[in-house]
């Protein structure tokens, strides 16, 4: 479940449910910069529709169905899709035409190969653009031990609420969840202060300003979370009138506001997982066991800032090794004997 936050008539939080496959998807990523795409689904209907997929996907990935039956009758329907793609720009094509659930959210690819003779890195990592420009960090309101939690896969967060932890887990994760509404409700207000400040400045209306709307956050905050109408709690913050002498300004930012921030509520959430060449140097994502790297992809970690993942890996150039050796070897011989060569010359 996620919380919508929004600068309705009264900013309420609506609960959201995430329909669509629960999804994987997992980046292979070769020494020659190509990728190979796998997108695991599953679903408890048989409906794997475009506007229901978290990726692009097209006719010419190779698709791979199949279905099972709990014991208790459930049944599960997947769908794996796989694909080769060349090189991390034709990633970032398929992005570009997505007509899927996530459409509308920017996101890259990048790769990167370095030789430096010893040694040759890779790169490579996918970022999300921000949402809001104007969001708080949820350092400001979650502790380092949700924050943790929030950024971990899926598959880990199911894993500890049904483990031997279970209820601590579980009371970490209502406490997110409450704290996280106010995070959202706060950083919304923040988006359309900004907005609205701006919209009165380029409008010529220069009574109203950023700064005059920031001294009343708090306010705002308050009147909008009391369920007050829009309109009523503007005027209530800043004076009577004042919102019909600016209802264009404030009702455009509100609307631009709830835009950008529809781009983090109305995400699509999945896993992304990447399998590096070589050994893994460095990574900010969850390490599972088979060494590949997982992240969770949902709107919350995009709400104020880029969401990098990336993974670094190394590979020992064994072939410059033995050539350097031999060289250290061999050089010295092949400079006396020169040596040797010149001096008889000489004589």
């Amino acid at each position: 479940m996620k919380k919508k936050t929004a600068l309705t008539l009264t900013l309420s939080l609506t609960l959201f449910a995430c329909v669509g496959p629960e999804t994987t998807v997992i980046n292979t990523v070769n020494r020659d910069g190509s990728v190979l795409r796998k997108v695991e689904m599953s679903n408890t209907e048989n409906k794997f529709s475009e506007p229901q997929l978290r990726v692009p996907i097209d006719s010419t990935w190779a698709f791979v169905d199949s279905i099972s039956v709990s014991e208790k009758g459930d049944t599960t329907w997947y769908r794996s899709a796989e694909k080769l793609f060349i090189n991390a720009d034709a990633i970032n094509q398929a992005y570009l035409s997505d007509s899927g659930a996530n459409r509308d959210v920017a996101r890259t690819a990048f790769f990167e190969r370095k030789f430096k003779w010893f040694t040759t890195t890779y790169y490579f990592s996918e970022t999300i653009r921000k949402s809001l420009t104007h969001a708080y960090p949820p350092e400001d309101f979650l502790s380092p031990e949700e924050i943790d939690y929030m950024k971990l896969p899926r598959k880990v967060k199911t894993d500890l609420l049904n483990g031997a932890d279970s209820s601590k887990y579980r009371a970490l994760r209502d406490t997110l969840d409450g704290k996280s509404e106010v995070w959202f409700s706060r950083s919304v207000v923040s988006e359309w202060i900004e907005i609205a400040g701006a919209l009165c400045k380029a409008s010529g209306k220069d009574s109203l300003t950023t700064e005059i709307l920031r001294a009343h956050e708090d306010d705002f905050f308050k009147q909008l979370g009391d369920s007050a109408e829009f309109g009523e709690a503007c005027d209530a913050v800043l004076g009577a009138g004042v919102y019909e002498a600016f209802k264009t300004e404030l009702d455009s930012a509100k609307a631009v506001a709830e835009e950008k921030f529809d781009l983090s509520f109305s995400f699509a959430e999945y896993t992304m997982q990447v399998v590096m060449p070589s050994e893994i140097i460095s990574a900010n994502g969850f390490r599972e066991r088979d060494g590949r790297i997982s992240w969770p992809v949902s709107g919350e970690l995009f709400l104020n800032s880029d969401y990098i993942m990336y993974a670094q890996s190394r590979s020992i150039n064994y072939w410059a090794i033995i050539i350097t050796a031999l060289l250290a070897v061999i050089l010295p011989f092949d400079i006396a004997l020169h040596v040797r060569k010149w001096k008889k010359r000489k004589k």
